[in-house]
């Protein structure tokens, strides 16, 4: 699994399609999410442990396959 976001743009625009970028992003950005409450879980947080960055990682997508050659 890419480690930050740009690594996982890299490698969501290299999918063939916007679509399959998009949805690549979308699959890394759960897993992200998963691994964070895992580890967040008995921590006494409040509940932000389920902070999403889908519509961040879209845009980034999004942009990145704008300007893809």
């Amino acid at each position: 699994m890419r480690d930050n976001i740009d690594e996982a743009v890299k490698t969501a625009v290299q999918q063939p399609t916007l679509v399959d970028a998009l949805t690549w992003i979308c699959v890394w950005e759960s897993e992200r999410i998963v691994k964070q409450v895992r580890f967040n879980f008995g921590s006494g947080a409040n509940g932000a442990g389920w902070d999403t960055c889908f519509k961040t990682c879209i845009e980034h997508v999004i942009a990145a396959y704008k300007e893809k050659p």
